[in-house]
């Protein structure tokens, strides 16, 4: 989990210094509208070309949390609904959730509590 724990900070850190820097709320705005859709679609980009393969235990957890924690911090950043559940991240969404039932049957609940279920418990990492 450090490669999604490192990725979210770093996400985190800049999200931080731009806020900082950057004075015009709607450029900020639009900035981090782009930045969510992008980092959705290369995420959807790279599991549609992986259709056919199931994901390694480990990529799943990964890209289950790095997924989650970036809805949840560009939604706090003031990233709209309608841009959050965009269409790549509908069918990201889709696709975690079914190789996470995937792999809770064959793996017999390898994921160690890393789920693409939303729970109140989540809140408790959010910086």
């Amino acid at each position: 989990m450090d490669q999604a724990d490192t990725y979210i900070t770093f996400v985190r850190q800049n999200q931080d210094i731009l806020r900082d820097k950057v004075n015009e709320e709607m450029y900020i705005e639009n900035l981090f509208d782009q930045w969510y859709t992008s980092s959705m679609k290369v995420i959807c980009v790279w599991l549609t070309d992986r259709l056919d393969l199931q994901l390694h235990l480990y990529q799943l957890k990964t890209l289950i949390k790095i997924v989650k924690k970036s809805y949840r911090d560009f939604r706090l950043q003031g990233v709209l609904e309608g841009t959050l559940n965009c269409k790549e991240y509908e069918t990201t969404h889709t696709r975690l959730t079914v190789e996470e039932a995937t792999a809770s049957v064959s793996e017999g609940g390898g994921l160690q509590g890393i789920t693409m279920k939303d729970s109140d418990e989540e809140g408790e990492d959010v910086k």
